[in-house]
């Protein structure tokens, strides 16, 4: 079993509300095809300006649930493009704060031939409300359900020593912890760059491979399904 993530800086234009880039996750999911996965895909430009706006508010809540539905149904079309038939999941039903709450509800999907598909989310907790993102669900669902690998889907192709095509930015091929790695543009309240090493070396510490991956290398997708290690993408070994 495997855990795909799809970032929403990949799957989104997140200088622009709304825009979702057509193509992307159809193309690199075919490689799953016939593979149990459970998939998660990043809020981007349609959930996080709102939080940034308004905050944990009703109205930031409201806002950002009703756009991060009109998302998922957007990737949950091109899954099935792909031969992959998803199963949305709101994680506001199945997690308490980052503690998945109804695991019932995913196994019952992957044990029918579903593909969960889950999301960076607003969640309940003891607190009130809590951003999750895609990385955190990423975390506790490795910690489950004990894939072969994590990977996570970005627009570029790995982690960088600095933003991608700045002077000195140099991709690495493995991760060690102390790294200070920053390379995402637009609004991201989760954290950015630095929460998805931070999720992958809390999943490496599980005996899971982590790889970080262009969505535009299938390829690379393809040989992490079949038990190969990528040449393309950035590892984080256990």
């Amino acid at each position: 079993m495997f855990i795909v993530k799809f970032g929403g800086s990949a799957i989104t234009d997140k200088t622009r509300p709304y825009t979702f880039l057509r193509g992307r996750v159809a193309q690199t999911a075919q490689a799953l095809r016939g593979r149990r996965a459970v998939l998660i895909h990043g809020a981007g430009s349609f959930a996080h300006p709102h939080v940034k706006t308004f905050g944990l508010t009703p109205t930031g809540i409201a806002l950002t649930k009703a756009t991060l539905r009109r998302l998922t149904a957007l990737v949950a079309e091109e899954l099935l493009e792909a031969g992959l038939p998803a199963m949305p999941v709101e994680p506001s039903d199945v997690f308490w704060g980052k503690s998945l709450a109804r695991r019932e509800v995913i196994t019952h999907a992957l044990e029918r031939g579903l593909y969960p598909l889950l999301h960076g989310d607003i969640v309940p907790s003891d607190e009130g409300y809590v951003v999750i993102s895609g990385d955190d669900i990423a975390v506790e669902l490795a910690r489950i359900y004990k894939p072969s690998a994590v990977v996570f889907l970005m627009n570029v192709d790995g982690i960088y020593t600095a933003p991608p095509g700045s002077p000195g930015a140099e991709k690495l091929r493995r991760l060690k912890a102390g790294l200070s790695v920053e390379g995402t543009a637009g609004i991201d309240v989760t954290g950015g760059v630095k929460r998805k090493i931070e999720a992958g070396l809390s999943i490496a510490a599980l005996g899971t491979l982590v790889y970080y991956c262009s969505i535009g290398d299938r390829e690379s997708l393809e040989k992490i399904v079949e038990g190969e290690a990528p040449e393309n993408c950035t590892a984080v070994e256990p």
